[in-house]
């Protein structure tokens, strides 16, 4: 390649870089939190199931309210009877000294109008019916309302391993320059004769080392950014946080004592709904009553014609006396299913007793890590410092300043995770309890 495309290729490259950076937004947690909730696609999902489910128990109360259906219909006949009614319907009878034109008419034709209305006075199913589907629309909402709490925590989780991300960018980037230092203090002593050529070939492999780390933190630092603007619904925009998270955002904010877990809700809703279904099936046994009325008009020659009109109402009382056992066997169906959900639901309330239980034992833990992890940090700096001072005196080789290095390297890494691990934990005490978005979006959590 020749200097002028050379030149050309950097400067592109560096447009590019500046471009990307420039596109790049900053998002802080409250505003990736309400993102998570509000822009992801399985937030959408969730809250329109809970819609659909509302809906369900509107056509399900709409039982309730009267039927009312019009209808036309056109007839042509011959026959003796259908001839004779359809001429009572017109109001056109005409009465003959003989039978034959009764027991031979000719052609009759008949458009008949009629409006119907239905009207259930006591059906079982009726009521039952609605306050399934209205328990099933709250339980549907509360799905809901758990779906985004686990949509906000994986925002959270997302922000906090981009965090993660920088801080492990900014230690290889130390590592680097720190291995670069011990290369050039390498190569001065072998070039004043009092250092070997063997410790600049090893303090370049560890250059080399350094390198290939940084190049995978970038890497983890671009994946995190993805994963970042994904779980909050943007996935093609290129997002990265506002500040960087501390447990101090954890010190005054309390932890409910109370589950208050959406999952758990739900689970107790559809026990209830399983209830009502039960005591449905017990229903199946009682009689039905109906109202039922119309209104027609019959005409010979044209659709929607008033020859004659009638109406007619009348109440109706049906009984099933015996079903082959459908309703003895739906019985035992509705208690067994009863029987499983609250089982499942207790089920979970155990285990989520267990997991708040669990998350606040690994937020002392990680408390402990991240304090352990500091003086670690602090203890590995001043050895470095200390055996590079040596080596620089010729007083140790480089040996000890390599396991130094890596010791320091170590540590600084340890304390990276330590921090992001207590943050996380301390931010599942809330999700595990159910209050993740209460927490931080106290004004803007549907109750």
């Amino acid at each position: 390649m020749s200097k002028k495309g050379l030149i050309l290729l950097i400067v592109t490259s560096l447009f590019s870089v500046s471009a990307a950076m420039a596109a790049t937004k900053t998002v802080g947690l409250r505003e990736a939190l309400r993102e998570a909730v509000s822009k992801r696609p399985a937030a959408e999902a969730a809250r329109q199931q809970a819609l659909a489910a509302r809906h369900e128990a509107g056509m399900a109360k709409s039982y309730y309210l009267p039927k009312v259906t019009a209808a036309e219909n056109f007839a042509i006949t011959d026959e003796p009877a259908s001839s004779l009614f359809m001429t009572l319907n017109q109001e056109d009878l005409t009465l003959f000294p003989s039978a034959a034109p009764y027991n031979h008419p000719g052609t009759t034709r008949d458009f008949e109008t009629k409006v119907t209305l239905e009207q259930p006075l006591f059906n079982p199913d009726i009521s039952y019916g609605y306050h399934r589907a209205k328990k099933g629309a709250e339980a549907a909402a509360a799905t809901a309302r758990w779906s985004e709490e686990q949509l906000a925590f994986g925002a959270y989780a997302a922000y906090l391993a981009l965090q993660q991300a920088h801080a492990a960018l900014d230690w290889a980037q130390t590592s680097h320059k720190e291995s670069l230092e011990m290369l050039r203090v390498a190569s001065q002593r072998h070039r004043a004769g009092i250092g070997l050529k063997a410790d600049e070939l090893r303090a370049r492999v560890y250059v080399a080392k350094t390198k290939r780390q940084l190049l995978t933190v970038e890497n983890d630092l671009a994946i995190a950014r993805r994963r970042f603007a994904l779980a909050l619904g943007r996935p093609a925009e290129h997002l990265d946080i506002a500040v960087s998270l501390t447990p101090a955002l954890f010190h005054d904010k309390r932890i409910a004592r109370k589950l208050g877990r959406a999952d758990l809700q739900a689970l107790a809703l559809k026990s209830q709904a399983a209830d009502l279904a039960y005591r449905q099936s017990k229903a199946a046994y009682l009689p039905k009553v109906g109202l039922q009325a119309s209104y027609a008009l019959h005409d010979s020659s044209a659709p929607f014609g008033a020859d004659g009109s009638s109406w007619t109402m009348g109440v109706g009382l049906t009984w099933d006396l015996f079903d082959g056992c459908r309703r003895a066997e739906g019985k035992a169906r509705s208690e067994a299913l009863k029987r499983a959900i609250d089982a499942r639901r207790r089920e979970a309330a155990s285990e989520a007793i267990l997991k708040v239980d669990e998350a606040k034992r690994r937020a002392g833990e990680a408390r402990l890590n991240l304090t352990t992890a500091k003086e670690a940090v602090k203890e590995a700096e001043e050895g470095h410092r200390l055996t590079l001072q040596r080596y620089q005196a010729g007083l140790t080789d480089l040996s000890d300043l390599l396991g130094t290095q890596s010791a320091l390297d170590q540590a600084r890494l340890d304390a990276v995770r330590a921090e992001a691990g207590l943050l996380m934990a301390l931010g599942n005490i809330r999700f595990q309890n159910g209050t993740f978005l209460k927490t931080f979006l106290p004004d803007e959590v549907t109750p």
